[in-house]
């Protein structure tokens, strides 16, 4: 190979490694994150479009034709004492392959309840899975509309995942302990002002109170009803820019990673570089690590 080929080759490899290194903020998801009824209706039989709905009991009383079921519980593990955190890559890649997914697809994800929804979207992000959007309104919205609905369950073809370099979306205790109280991180708390405040609990999950910093920002204030469709995103702007500086990491937290999922996913909608500290009180807790009590950052 001449010198000139080979410094082409060296400089072709770099490009590609820093595209795959690159935060998701900054490479970004080649499709919308967020999709309404509309669009999905026109585009509900494009074969490289996959439903996906995430179940807790309603799959079979009707769902949008074509959608796939998952279980919440199959995107998530218990390790150690810690109760909801990622599974491993492979296992994730051949539960969404099941699914119909591939490298190409583009997923559009539902549930009866938001953070079920985002959860998934955040699993995708950790693979490195370029095309993926939040329903807006799901089902819900779906039927308010009139649209049809189904109890058929659909033929799935697997498809093919391909093993991508992870995305920098998971914070850990020691990631967050490094940056706590340092310019640049901006951390938000998805849970109830008991917990927050250390004043109370929330389904016998005690809290001292929270990490040192964080501002409280609960789910539900990100949906304009509350549960699966999001407030226009001037509003949604407007809450994260009272929590956050532009540049800033923003990193959330609930009691598990469950409802934090939903905080996540709407920073990384409106363009910040988030992650979410999957092990979140839970782990910070068992670690003794240090909480503030009281209504203030």
């Amino acid at each position: 190979m001449s010198s000139i080929r080979r410094i082409a080759s060296i400089a072709s490899s770099v490009v590609l490694l820093a595209a795959a290194l690159a935060p998701l903020s900054a490479q970004g998801p080649t499709a919308p994150l967020v999709v309404s009824t509309s669009w999905l209706a026109e585009h509900l039989t494009d074969p490289g479009v996959v439903v996906v709905h995430v179940d807790n009991r309603d799959y079979t009383k009707g769902h949008i034709p074509g959608a796939r079921e998952v279980p919440y519980s199959a995107l998530t593990i218990r390790r150690g004492s810690v109760s909801t955190e990622l599974p491993e890559p492979d296992s994730l890649r051949s539960l969404f392959s099941a699914l119909g997914i591939s490298d190409a697809s583009h997923v559009v994800v539902y549930a009866e309840e938001g953070p079920r929804a985002t959860r998934l979207l955040y699993t995708l992000a950790y693979l490195g899975h370029a095309k993926y959007s939040l329903l807006d309104g799901g089902l819900d919205q779906w039927k308010a509309e009139q649209r049809t609905v189904t109890k058929d369950v659909p033929v799935i073809v697997p498809g093919v995942m391909t093993p991508r370099t992870l995305r920098p979306v998971v914070a850990d205790a020691d990631w967050v302990l490094a940056r706590l109280d340092k310019p640049g991180l901006a951390l938000i708390d998805t849970r109830t002002t008991g917990e927050y405040n250390g004043t109370g609990n929330r389904s016998g999950m005690p809290s001292a109170g929270h990490l040192a910093g964080a501002h409280q920002l609960e789910w539900e204030q990100l949906f304009a009803d509350g549960n699966v469709r999001l407030k226009p995103r001037a509003e949604l702007e407007r809450l994260y820019a009272e929590r956050a500086k532009p540049g800033d990491t923003v990193v959330t937290y609930c009691w598990v990673g469950y409802r934090g999922s939903a905080t996540w996913f709407v920073a990384h909608y409106l363009g910040y570089d988030a992650r979410l500290y999957d092990g979140s009180y839970q782990d910070w807790s068992q670690r003794t690590l240090p909480s503030r009590p009281g209504a203030t950052p």
